[in-house]
């Protein structure tokens, strides 16, 4: 890498805050167990701000914003699956979900719901034990913020499953 290449990664890296984690691997371990004393705990019930932190991985990142920039203008939408640990939610992967949408709106219907509910069944077939965590969709062209839609899903999808992360893509 040429000394200019090294010197604008740095700045990228300080501006977004990118931080190395020591143990690279402990991040993507899951341990059942933790994962099921910290979702009975609820500890978000009792205070609404408890989680601090949200961890995206490289690989979810980009396939949430290869999928977002993949329909020249149309919104998509998309799970995540991840794990709690701690007072941050961790995002490792990410997959698109089959919806119709438009400019302005994404409509998950009965086949996006069957496809979420056969895709999670079979990641734990093959070893995945990390659970949905949050959805994502995209903004094109007009923000990053949650609509009023955007927050009435929300609030349908934790009436389901806690906690729930929502992430609006915003491809430029």
């Amino acid at each position: 890498m040429t000394e200019e290449a090294v010197t604008a990664k740095k700045r990228w890296e300080l501006e977004n805050k990118i931080e190395s984690v020591d143990d690279g691997d402990k991040l993507f371990m899951y341990d059942a167990a933790a994962a099921q004393a910290a979702i009975a705990s609820r500890p978000w019930q009792k205070d609404p701000h408890y989680f601090k932190h949200v961890k995206i991985s490289a690989i979810a990142l980009l396939k949430m914003v290869m999928h977002a920039r993949s329909t020249n203008g149309i919104e998509v939408m998309g799970l995540m699956i991840g794990k709690v640990q701690g007072d941050t939610m961790v995002v490792l992967d990410s997959f698109a979900l089959p919806v119709s949408g438009t400019e302005t709106r994404v409509n998950a219907g009965y086949e996006a719901n069957e496809y979420m509910v056969e895709y999670l069944g079979l990641i734990q077939q093959v070893g995945r034990q990390e659970c949905a965590i949050g959805w994502y969709h995209s903004h094109p062209g007009y923000g990053c913020w949650l609509s009023g839609i955007d927050v009435s899903t929300q609030l349908m999808y934790q009436q389901y499953q806690e906690p729930w992360l929502a992430v609006v893509v915003w491809s430029m």
